[in-house]
């Protein structure tokens, strides 16, 4: 484990001194966890005109192979009647990629997309589809096949879409972890065959009310974390990673440092000297950048590797 040395303590003591307990683990707070972790965005439009109509035909499939729930009675015209559950699964699947983020950018935000919000969506696209399956079966197939009320027609949509929903969402996920480490891979060779530079310039770092400043040489900085109102400034002194903390914004810290290339912002906690970056490894969710002697890696924000990672694999 590398030396980690603090410049100046952080306030981790309540008063009377006594330290703050963690928090003991329990399901509730273990479910919470997991349901708020980072899903895969699906952020191509390609890909999600490629999801949906494969999710639908799939759904087109089953229904015309198998012929479960009353299908197999109707007579003339079967494969047309089983078209409209593929139109309206296509149509519902558009609505919700291309549609529903324009009028609920905050909710569909990619960087903030978590597994809690991934499952809410299926489960509004399954209600919807199972609402507009209902109606047109109780329309259009009045005469010609079984009728159902519509919470046998709910447990019927989960039952024709469950294998296609689980099957696409590893595909997604797979598919989507491979690309981002072979994008990673390629980065983190072309870093490592970079010929580095030492620029021994200096940096200077100043507090919010101009009363502090760190001043450090360019070949040193690390990164700059944010910790609410003040952030930590990650250096190296000996081969020895440190750490001081400065009260100020990281938008005011990268518009002091604007002139420095190299220094970027890879996530809104995050500033990094790109300089010192070592390797980069990715997964479906994002990309995460390793530096020497730093004991965490630094993520790069959904928001961000079109600038960054774009600049990085040229």
């Amino acid at each position: 484990m590398p030396e980690l040395c603090e410049g100046k303590l952080s306030r981790t003591v309540l008063r009377g001194g006594a330290k703050k307990k963690p928090l003991p683990y329990t399901k509730k707070g273990m479910i919470n966890k997991q349901l708020n972790k980072p899903f895969p965005f699906i952020e191509k439009k390609i890909h999600r005109i490629i999801i949906s109509l494969i999710f639908s035909i799939s759904i087109f499939a089953f229904l015309l192979i198998f012929q479960p729930f009353g299908l197999d009675d109707i007579q003339f015209y079967k494969p047309i009647f089983i078209s409209g559950f593929f139109f309206i699964t296509l149509i519902v699947l558009l609505i919700r990629f291309f549609i529903a983020p324009i009028f609920f950018p905050k909710f569909f935000e990619p960087d903030s997309w978590t597994v809690k919000k991934n499952l809410f969506s299926i489960l509004l696209v399954i209600i919807i589809i199972t609402i507009l399956n209902w109606l047109y079966n109780s329309t259009v197939g009045k005469d010609i096949t079984e009728q159902y009320n519509l919470f046998s027609f709910l447990f019927i949509t989960i039952s024709v879409g469950f294998f296609p929903t689980i099957f696409l969402t590893i595909f997604t996920e797979k598919y989507l972890s491979k690309k981002h480490n072979e994008i990673a891979e390629n980065i983190t060779t072309k870093i490592q065959l970079e010929e580095k530079i030492i620029e021994n310039k200096l940096i200077k770092i100043v507090s919010k009310n101009k009363k502090e400043e760190i001043n450090i040489e360019l070949d040193q900085l690390i990164c700059i974390k944010s910790e609410g109102n003040y952030a930590s400034i990650y250096f190296y002194e000996n081969n020895i990673v440190k750490k001081q903390l400065i009260r100020n914004s990281l938008t005011k810290i990268k518009e002091q440092l604007i002139i420095f290339e190299n220094i970027e912002r890879s996530h809104r906690s995050y500033i990094v000297n790109f300089n010192n970056v070592e390797k980069i490894s990715g997964n479906a969710r994002n990309y995460n950048l390793h530096i020497a002697n730093l004991d965490f890696t630094i993520p790069v924000s959904r928001n961000f590797p079109k600038n960054i990672i774009d600049k990085y694999s040229e």
